[in-house]
């Protein structure tokens, strides 16, 4: 054997070697282009289901905001709460039939199922009273609140499921010129409290007070006091409980334009063009405005005293947590609502188109000096709903 042959073997028992790394650099590149399909797949499954439960999301806060908009005085196919002291009352809104529709046993022939106003998006909402552990519904503002559980699905498999806490607005139209619910002194033959209408026909009661305190109601210097009746109060009939006035107060506080906080007691002169400019102050005659309402707050920490001087003016909703005293000429369109007193004070014409309700923590009577004039009027009551939001979520969770 030559030193030929000896070299060529060990080159031909190499070109094996190649084959198999060949081969196996081929299964290791076949190997990553499956893994790389796999791994492209899988991220278009999870951004299919993602995008199906988004859609589900939406579907079901769709039923929570077509609730909402028929939840509402005047609203177009309006729903109403026909038992609002009833643990047991529910209502079954949906898109009929459909998954929803099925999720929360909604049905032709089942009470209080009620058909959604569009065909499109398939949801179900099941509303029902917030009940505490004695199996009472729980109120606020003397209102229920309701659980909203909302179920949205899609064509394509999503579904969603949120759940709501809602409250609804309490009624800021006065149950008379002047509520209060601690004892009223009236002084002078120029101070008028008129509870007949001067904007329309819903006449009210000039005076409605609550208290047991006697007098109730103590009058001097011939003041003139109107109403159906001119005055309401425990000694004769109906006599509306309390008032839920703190919480209506809570319900508002956060929407207001104009916020003010005090320690102790203050004294504001002058305000203010920026809360809206209402025209005339006679005091028997009920103020024009056709400007913007708006939502003023004090808060003077319960028992302290904001005293509004020297022609201060607005529109709107007044409201005071603590007294609130009303000196030299002042003028009001819209409703004050105060947790304590309200005192007039001083010259110049003060005149409140709209209503005040006032004393729920109150030490001291309400005190109502000459040159004074409060007036209802129901047109403010309407203008008011441009500013109060008539329904509100207090608690929002995604259930899955």
């Amino acid at each position: 054997m030559g030193w030929r042959e000896l070299k060529a073997r060990p080159l031909r028992e190499e070109r094996g070697v190649v084959l198999v790394l060949s081969m196996l650099l081929l299964l290791v590149v076949t190997l990553i282009g499956i893994n790389a399909l796999n791994t492209s797949m899988y991220d278009i499954r999870i951004s299919a289901n993602e995008r199906a439960s988004v859609q589900a999301f939406y579907v079901a806060e769709a039923g929570i905001n077509e609730f909402m908009g028929r939840f509402r005085n005047g609203a177009t196919n309006e729903i109403a709460d026909s038992d609002p002291e009833n643990p047991n009352w529910r209502i079954l809104l949906a898109k009929y039939p459909g998954e929803g529709a099925t999720r929360i046993g909604y049905g032709s022939g089942v009470s209080n199922s009620i058909p959604s106003l569009q065909n499109q998006l398939d949801f179900g909402v099941e509303v029902k009273h917030k009940i505490d552990a004695a199996n009472k519904v729980v109120k606020s503002g003397g209102i229920p609140v309701y659980i909203l559980k909302s179920y949205g699905s899609t064509a394509d498999g999503g579904n969603k499921v949120l759940e709501v806490e809602l409250v609804k607005g309490p009624d800021y139209d006065p149950p008379a010129a002047l509520y209060s619910e601690m004892p009223v002194h009236i002084h002078g033959s120029s101070t008028s409290i008129d509870g007949n209408d001067g904007c329309g026909t819903t006449n009210k009661p000039g005076i409605t007070t609550t208290t047991a305190t006697t007098p109730p109601i103590a009058e001097s210097g011939n003041p003139s006091v109107n109403g159906s009746p001119p005055r309401v109060t425990q000694a004769s009939i109906p006599v509306p409980a309390n008032l839920p006035l703190k919480e209506m107060i809570n319900y508002l506080k956060g929407d207001a334009n104009f916020k003010y906080n005090y320690s102790g007691d203050q004294t504001l002169t002058g305000y203010s063009d920026s809360w809206g400019t209402p025209i005339s102050d006679d005091t028997t005659v009920p103020i024009t405005y056709t400007g913007p309402m708006n939502i003023v707050y004090f808060n003077m920490n319960g028992d302290k005293t904001i005293r509004l001087a020297g022609g201060s003016h607005g529109a709107g909703i007044l409201l005071v947590e603590g007294n609130l005293e009303i000196d030299g000429g002042f003028t009001w369109y819209g409703v004050i609502l105060t947790t304590g007193a309200v005192t007039y004070t001083g010259s110049g014409q003060k005149n409140v188109t709209g209503g005040i309700m006032a004393g729920e923590n109150a030490t001291t009577g309400i005190e109502i000096d000459e040159n004074a004039g409060i007036l209802y009027c129901s047109a403010v009551s309407k203008k008011l709903k441009d500013v109060i939001p008539p329904l509100k979520i207090t608690r929002w969770r995604e259930i899955f």
